[in-house]
């Protein structure tokens, strides 16, 4: 991969709301530099689009295959077994596993507490055995996933956090056990003053960016879809707030997730 391709860390172009625009998302990111895009798995309907889409782009896609805590929080455990069973013998072909966690949302969570948990703890030990980087979904959960990581073993692996969106004292939480904080729209809210305190003070080698495109826009696109073309929102944001230019900052995320998730961009 040479400079000006840069990496989309997290986003969901299988997405069936982008389907009829998805050509020239693509093609609108790619004029911006953004060459590649790492994908968020959510279950196996999208698992399968997934792998379509990368028949569809050729080495643009990168796949990721896990069950979502909403997915999760939606079906029933015999259907959760089934489904990490269908798991297993995708994930050689994939880059990272995910999303996988813990959304504890009342709305998202229902009956589900025991559920997500328990999945989750079965994908950090398919992360082990697969030696995959793991792709974490985390919402008011912070200290339960922190409770079973610590019981489990982070996989020597390690991974992400997805669209972190958390304090300084929470970020230190994931960074101290070698995780990556991926960095999405949110950022770019002015009135994100923790978050933009966050990417002052991390260390810019644990540091990615995503556009979780079509969801969390950047105010710019907080009308439409979001799209990976909003990574450039990210880095801006980050460079006004770390004195660098977006394309230093686009380029440092894109050098970390090719050492994180051993990508050589073939």
């Amino acid at each position: 991969m040479t400079k000006n391709q840069w990496i989309d860390a997290h986003c969901h172009l299988a997405d069936e709301r982008l389907e009829a625009q998805l050509d020239n998302v693509i093609s609108e990111a790619e004029g911006l530099g953004i060459h590649f895009f790492m994908q968020g798995g959510v279950g196996p309907e999208d698992w399968q689009r997934q792998r379509d889409l990368a028949q569809r782009y050729p080495g643009k896609i990168g796949l990721c295959f896990g069950l979502h805590p909403y997915w999760v929080a939606a079906h029933d455990e015999d259907l959760c077994e089934i489904a990490l069973d269908q798991l297993a013998p995708l994930l050689p072909h994939a880059l990272g596993i995910g999303e996988m966690g813990l959304d504890f949302r009342p709305h998202i969570m229902k009956d589900s507490r025991e559920r997500q948990i328990g999945v989750f703890e079965q994908q950090l030990e398919l992360a082990e055995a697969v030696q995959k980087p793991m792709v974490l979904h985390l919402v008011q959960a912070h200290e339960e996933a922190l409770r079973i990581m610590d019981i489990w073993g982070v996989p020597a692996s390690k991974g992400i956090v997805h669209s972190f969106n958390g304090s300084w004292g929470k970020a230190q939480d994931f960074l101290k056990r070698g995780l990556y904080l991926s960095i999405g729209g949110p950022v770019v809210w002015d009135q994100n003053e923790k978050l933009h305190q966050v990417v002052k003070d991390m260390p810019l080698e644990f540091l990615l960016l995503e556009s979780d495109s079509p969801d969390q826009p950047p105010p710019r696109f907080k009308q439409s879809l979001n799209q990976p073309a909003s990574l450039w929102d990210v880095a801006g944001k980050i460079g006004e707030i770390r004195g660098m230019p977006a394309s230093e900052i686009l380029e440092i995320s894109t050098e970390n997730f090719k050492r994180l998730f051993h990508y050589d961009g073939n």
